[in-house]
C-alpha cells in the first residue's frame, strides 16, 4: 500500500497533465482523494480477519487460541497455537482470519469458532468434525 502523501501527488500530477495548470493546484483534492483510496483499501483488508476478546486466565483456567489445521490420530486434531495480538490486565485480545477454523479455551470453558466476512461464529463439534471430514 502506498503512503498517502505518494499517492496525493501521483494523483495531483495527473490532474496537471489531464487537465492543464500547476500540480501544487491540484494537491489539495488529490489529498482527500488519496484518503479515500486508503481508507477503502483499509476498510476491505478489516474483513479479512475478526478479533476476539478472552479472559486473561489464570493457573487453573488457562486461555489460549488454537487455529485447527487437520485431523491428529491421537488428540483428533492438529493445532496450532496463536499468540496473543494485544494483552491489557484482564483480558486477551486474538486475530482470527477469514476462512478458518479455531478452538478457544475463554478461562477454562472451550469452544470451536470459524471466521467468515470478519464475523467470529460459533460452531459444533459435529460441524467441526464435517469441516476436517
Amino acid at each position: 500500500m502506498k503512503n498517502v502523501m505518494t499517492r496525493a501527488w501521483e494523483i495531483a500530477k495527473d490532474g496537471a497533465a489531464k487537465f492543464g495548470g500547476k500540480v501544487k493546484e491540484y494537491f489539495a483534492q488529490a489529498l482527500v482523494m488519496a484518503w479515500a483510496e486508503i481508507k477503502k483499501g483499509v476498510e476491505k483488508l478489516e474483513k479479512n480477519f475478526a478479533m476476539i476478546e478472552t479472559l486473561s486466565g489464570s493457573r487453573n483456567h488457562k486461555t489460549w487460541v488454537a487455529e485447527i489445521t487437520g485431523t491428529h490420530p491421537k488428540f483428533k486434531y492438529n493445532r496450532e497455537f496463536i499468540e496473543a495480538w494485544d494483552e491489557w490486565t484482564g483480558a486477551k485480545e486474538f486475530k482470527l482470519y477469514n476462512g478458518k477454523v479455531y478452538e478457544v479455551c475463554n478461562g477454562g470453558n472451550r469452544s470451536y469458532v470459524k471466521v467468515e466476512n470478519g464475523e467470529v461464529e460459533e460452531i459444533t463439534g459435529g460441524q467441526l468434525a464435517e469441516i476436517f471430514a
